[in-house]
């Protein structure tokens, strides 16, 4: 069964480490972990998804397709407001470069250097910020924790599945909104700090195999996290007295 993320309304106390270091249960370190992530004022991270997709047409020619993004962003969640900048790159054309900042009012991009747009929909350039929210890994280490293993290794946590799994892929395949495939195999690892229980980072890999179209797709996704609370505003505010207006909804899903 699916967990969920924010199941507790108030913040439970934290279970703390024993002295001499012992492990905590994998559901005492998720509450832990819900509970740090669940009142955050600002945060840091960068996260990187690379898309690879090989496929041999009928005259056993292969051709590869790869589609990548990094996003470094500063949020802040309680505000729903943040900035950072953003690269998306196909194999087919130029990589795209875009600047943002986000109010609760209105959120701003330009890209490749052009003039600012404003979008009346703060959300829209909030999520393509963010790639993915926060709670999308809280979720995906609640999962890992659940089909996978828990180590206390020195000062961190670590959450790891390395294999393939039918209940598994139907959670991530609803997780990450991806149509599912049968022959997939995954490699995952989550990283906690062993004292805060923030998420500091993840690696996270499938592999799905479509025999049938004699394709195979590659997707990586990674992301380091720092800054829990401690992330700053910018000090200078960009200039947007020339920015476009639009009210645009577009699709920033992946």
């Amino acid at each position: 069964m699916k967990k969920t993320i924010f199941s507790a309304l108030l913040l439970l106390p934290l279970f703390l480490l024993s002295a001499c270091g012992t492990a905590l249960p994998g559901e005492e370190v998720m509450q832990n972990l819900i509970n740090r992530s669940a009142g955050l004022e600002s945060y840091h991270q960068f996260v990187s998804f690379t898309t690879t997709t090989t496929k041999e047409d009928l005259n056993g020619v292969t051709t590869v397709n790869e589609q990548y993004t990094t996003a470094d962003a500063t949020l802040f969640p309680e505000e729903k407001t943040g900035y950072g900048k953003r690269i998306d790159k196909s194999s087919d054309y130029p990589a795209t470069k875009s600047e943002f900042y986000v109010t609760p009012e209105v959120g701003y991009i330009r890209t490749d250097d052009t003039d600012w747009t404003a979008y009346a929909t703060p959300d829209v350039p909030l999520a393509s910020l963010q790639v993915y929210p926060l709670e999308t890994f809280i979720e995906l280490s609640q999962i890992i924790e659940e089909y996978g293993t828990l180590e206390l290794k020195g000062d961190e946590y670590l959450l790891s599945f390395s294999g393939s799994d039918d209940a598994l892929n139907k959670e991530l395949n609803y997780l990450f909104q991806t149509l599912p495939t049968e022959q997939t195999n995954y490699e995952i690892a989550i990283h906690l700090d062993a004292e805060s229980f923030y998420l500091t980072e993840f690696h996270y890999r499938s592999t799905a195999i479509h025999p049938d179209q004699k394709t195979t797709v590659t997707t990586e996704l990674t992301g380091e996290f720092d800054l829990y609370d401690k992330a700053q505003k910018l000090k200078t505010v960009p200039d947007f007295d020339a920015a476009d207006t639009t009210a645009e909804t577009a699709d920033s899903s992946f």
